[in-house]
């Protein structure tokens, strides 16, 4: 007969197998770990935890399955152990210290562990994986972001499975409720009643940006069509043996993609949103192109965000840069961006990584492209220099639609600004700085790739915005606190 702790195993696995990632059901996230600890706890032996680490590996390949890209050879699979380390990380370190914690302090070192193991990951490779993410469209749970960040909502997932294992595991349940576990209940009746205040009080102005944003889809597939009729599967590539060619395509895409921007602007637009990377541009080609753009914005009054693929010149030792220009309404450029975090594999030379911003009469405008979105302490930079409306050009893929632009959208309660999101393949998406969304086009259920977004122009103030993650470095100090402690009290014995 299969004891008892592992049908907690088995529960538990099921369970966490929708906590994250590519079928995520948000109750799960919070009762997968208290299945999990309880077989820990009945089970506390290094075959357990060699047996537990496994089939979260195993899981998390299933989970993550095209959130990583099939394509990258061996580093899909170094990805997905790295993420299983991350998940399995917080029980690994429960089972083996929070049983020399006396009380009920006890119950901190899942979650302390937890943000930890998330906080170092952002440094890193951004905030995927993180628990809050889980909890998207949850809004009065979502606001503790603007005081703690993200870190906020991951601690109290895992601190409720473990205040509900440490009540489990004593004779008496309900008088260990009673005596310890209202904190837990304190806390987050707490929070969710902060975050019902907050969404009343943060409704943004009376005063809004019209916002077109845009794909220029049928131009680029034509631009795409083009290439392949001529033997190239990428314009890098055209670009270093058929560079005539090549521009000829291009001249075409450019025209298809102005047309489209004239056909779409009326004298209530206040700018124009490109996505990332919408067309590859030749170097010797860059200021002709964006001699285009100051025109467009000057002749209709608007601002435009060109996002685009910059080709070095020929011979030139120089990466490829993956850019953004700011033009005004004046046709005078703000400023030029380059993404501050190539994704992994990316060939694009990295930016600076400081967030540009312009002070216009549409408020303080900031910009960054995708993937820089997931990095929550190169974001904060946003809430320090008061960003009124932040525009991402993005490009995702099917996998991670619609996860990432929701991931988008914790930001602006970080932060406290508006953003719109333009994204070439998934959801285009609009939200205010309550994380409320304002518009939104799935690219891949939608035949519109235009998006017209009415944009609150001042921001929220927000803790966060000052502090940054603080919260999370406060979880990391307690848990080498607790690590030293028990370091302490084994040399002790």
């Amino acid at each position: 007969m299969i004891q008892k702790s592992y049908w907690w195993l088995t529960i538990g696995m099921v369970l966490f197998i929708f906590s994250n990632g590519n079928w995520t059901i948000p109750i799960a996230t919070w009762i997968a770990p208290v299945f999990l600890l309880a077989f820990l706890r009945r089970s506390s032996n290094p075959r357990s935890l060699i047996l537990l680490f496994v089939l979260i590996i195993i899981a998390t390949k299933f989970m993550l399955a095209g959130i990583i890209p099939d394509d990258l050879g061996g580093l899909t699979y170094i990805l997905t152990f790295y993420y299983a380390v991350i998940w399995f990380f917080p029980y690994c370190i429960h089972s083996i210290i929070s049983h020399r914690i006396p009380g009920f302090k006890s119950t901190l070192v899942l979650p302390v562990a937890g943000v930890t193991a998330e906080y170092l990951n952002t440094i890193f490779f951004g905030s995927w994986s993180s628990l809050a993410y889980t909890q998207y469209g949850d809004l009065a749970l979502m606001q503790i972001c603007s005081i703690t960040g993200i870190w906020g909502i991951s601690f109290l997932i895992l601190w409720f499975a473990s205040v509900i294992d440490w009540c489990w595991s004593r004779q008496n349940i309900w008088d260990s409720m009673r005596s310890r576990a209202w904190i837990y209940i304190l806390t987050l009746f707490l929070v969710l009643f902060y975050g019902g205040i907050r969404l009343m009080f943060c409704t943004g102005v009376s005063t809004t940006e019209n916002i077109v944003s845009f794909t220029p889809t049928e131009a680029i597939d034509q631009f795409i069509l083009n290439m392949k009729n001529a033997g190239f599967s990428s314009s890098r590539k055209m670009a270093k043996e058929n560079r005539t060619e090549l521009n000829n395509y291009l001249e075409q895409a450019y025209a298809d993609i102005f047309q489209k921007m004239e056909s779409i602007t009326n004298e209530k637009t206040s700018l124009v949103l490109w996505p990332e990377a919408t067309i590859s541009v030749l170097e010797e080609k860059e200021s002709a192109i964006i001699e285009k753009g100051k025109k467009f914005a000057h002749e209709n009054n608007t601002f435009l965000i060109m996002a685009y693929y910059l080709l070095p010149k020929l011979n030139s030792s120089q990466p490829e840069e993956n850019k953004l220009c700011l033009i005004n309404s004046d046709g005078e450029i703000e400023f030029e961006y380059l993404k501050a975090y190539p994704v992994p594999g990316s060939p694009h030379k990295a930016g600076d990584k400081v967030i540009p911003f312009a002070e216009t009469s549409m408020g303080t405008i900031g910009s960054v492209i995708c993937y820089d979105m997931d990095f929550t302490p190169f974001i904060n930079q946003a809430g320090r220099k008061k960003i009124d409306i932040m525009l991402v050009p993005a490009w995702d893929w099917e996998a991670i639609n619609p996860l990432h632009a929701q991931m988008a959208v914790f930001r602006c309660i970080e932060n406290g600004f508006s953003m719109v999101r333009q994204t070439g393949e998934g959801l285009s998406i609009a939200s205010d700085p309550a994380g409320r969304v304002l518009s939104s086009i799935d690219h891949f259920t939608s035949k519109e790739y235009s998006m017209v977004s009415s944009v609150p122009n001042k921001r929220c103030s927000t803790i966060y915005a000052l502090t940054g993650d603080l919260f999370a470095w406060l979880c990391i100090s307690v848990f080498i606190v607790f690590i030293l402690l028990v370091y302490r009290k084994k040399h002790n014995d």
